[in-house]
């Protein structure tokens, strides 16, 4: 596949991504103001907590979910032409398993924590537990989901994608206003109704592919081999799933052992802006995954580690341009969306992004990675660097300090994970050292350290100042970031073709 067809192929999917992402980030962002409102500061933190103990048990399925998609994108990307067929009815096999493993680790560890050992306010276990077992329904359908999804992915059918997430979207946006109308416990019935949007979404997942897409229609069968190879990847990426469900969900689970449900919600406020961020760059990298995958099946390893740097570099600027104007204004953001501000929200959703640019960084070596379809002993020492997010949280917050050690904690780690995945993606998919250096790390440090002192010098102004002069300052600010992007960040080459493309679309629409 050329590369002019691989980049028109990546600019229509991330497009498709991004306009899924405008409307679902809007709409979550509106949804999250009014579920805050109905259910309070408490519930809402309930929530979440009661979700994240699900979600630590649900690493089975994470990391099958990128085994999935690692094989789909191979079979697809094979000169000789896959098995996809075999692939997709083994893959769902697998994880229905995997479903029935996650219920009943659910109801039994699962049940012991809520009961146990979480903070939940007094008065509210009841209603805690009918929200608990709505989500571990939720989170079985989300299971046998995945090989739909993956299947979507591995054919780039991203518009299909990008219309029924905005349909789940805006259908949990119509059923929140039920919370307003209905009067009964609002917890309970926010819990069944998300319950229902996750079965009916998948009902619309599993038909689209099973009548639109070739080889993945089900059928009883069993593939020991392709069993093998699908559950031996699993096994390996389980040590690096664990290890960041202990990253998100059980340093969650630590905030509230240590300060209780209020500070969940701020974590989870936190999350809402974080997620909403860094979802642009998510759409834009998921773009690149299948190419980076598919060209190192069709052995186009040239190709593949082009897409790395591409990717890396331009998933960096990306996310920093976006976010740094946000941060700008974070506070005023905050009291704008929401009628009553966690504590330490502000300050969390600064220290989040700083850790997610790291991030936005390494993601796409962890695909190199994970296209060699060796990755043991990476799953193994990313593993221990990550899991020191959970110990050093615990050990600094069992020691009075600060909750924003949480978060400290998450930008030092991060630091340490890049490291790992640049070691491992030079040895596995032969990515130069020198040359990420060059084409990542260089120009996104002198695009940081150019701006920042811009970012300090418009803060005093812009915190304290009239929305006339916010407005103002972040506007010279995003001008600053997006120059020094273009004069530092680009080379001569990526900056006469975006002059180019810019002219030619000027002379078309002359």
């Amino acid at each position: 596949m050329s590369d002019n067809i691989n980049t028109k192929r990546i600019a229509k999917n991330t497009m498709m991504l991004y306009i899924r992402m405008i409307l679902i980030m809007v709409v979550t962002i509106y949804m999250s103001r009014i579920v805050l409102k109905v259910l309070g500061i408490e519930d809402y933190g309930t929530y979440n907590v009661v979700a994240g103990a699900v979600a630590f048990l649900g690493f089975f399925n994470s990391a099958m979910s990128m085994a999935t998609q690692r094989f789909f994108n191979v079979e697809l990307g094979k000169k000789e032409g896959g098995d996809l067929n075999s692939v997709f009815n083994m893959s769902m096999n697998i994880h229905v398993i995997i479903g029935i493993m996650v219920i009943l680790l659910a109801e039994t560890i699962g049940l012991w924590l809520i009961n146990c050992k979480l903070n939940i306010p007094e008065g509210r276990m009841f209603a805690a537990n009918c929200a608990y077992q709505c989500v571990v329904l939720s989170t079985f359908f989300s299971i046998i989901q995945v090989p739909y999804n993956s299947a979507i992915f591995a054919y780039e059918r991203m518009d299909v994608f990008a219309y029924l997430s905005i349909f789940d979207v805006f259908l949990k946006l119509g059923l929140t206003y039920v919370l307003l109308w209905i009067n009964s416990d609002k917890l309970i019935l926010y819990s069944v109704l998300m319950l229902g949007v996750h079965i009916l979404v998948f009902l619309l997942y599993s038909a689209f592919v099973s009548k639109n897409l070739n080889g993945c229609k089900i059928h009883l069968m069993w593939n020991q081999h392709i069993f093998k190879a699908l559950s031996g990847f699993m096994g390996w990426n389980i040590c690096g799933q664990i290890a960041q469900i202990l990253t998100t969900q059980g340093v969650n689970m630590v905030a509230n052992v240590f300060f209780g449900v209020v500070l969940n919600a701020s974590i989870a406020i936190t999350n809402q802006v974080n997620g909403a961020i860094t979802m642009f760059v998510h759409n834009f990298q998921t773009s690149f995954r299948p190419q980076i995958m598919k060209s190192y099946a069709a052995e186009q390893y040239d190709n593949m580690r082009n897409l790395v740097y591409k990717s890396s570099k331009s998933s960096f600027f990306l996310l920093y341009f976006i976010s740094m104007p946000i941060l700008l204004n974070i506070n005023f953001i905050l009291d704008v969306w929401l009628e009553t501000v966690p504590d330490y929200s502000a300050i969390f959703c600064k220290l989040v992004i700083w850790s997610s640019y790291l991030e936005a960084i390494s993601m796409p070596l962890v695909m190199a990675i994970l296209a060699t379809g060796q990755n043991k002993y990476y799953q193994i020492f990313v593993s221990l660097f990550i899991s020191l997010n959970i110990i050093l949280t615990w050990l600094f917050l069992s020691r009075g300090l600060s909750p924003m050690f949480i978060f400290y904690t998450k930008i030092g780690v991060s630091f340490l994970v890049i490291g790992v995945r640049l070691f491992f993606a030079n040895r596995q998919a032969s990515i130069a050292v020198p040359k990420f250096f060059t084409q990542t790390i260089i120009p996104a440090t002198k695009v940081i350290v150019i701006t920042l002192p811009f970012y300090l010098f418009f803060n005093n102004y812009v915190e304290t100042s009239g929305l006339l002069i916010k407005t103002l300052g972040t506007i010279a600010f995003t001008v600053i970031i997006l120059f020094s992007i273009y004069l530092l960040g680009l080379t001569s080459g990526e900056r006469k073709f975006i002059l180019a493309t810019i002219q030619t679309k000027i002379f078309k629409r002359k």
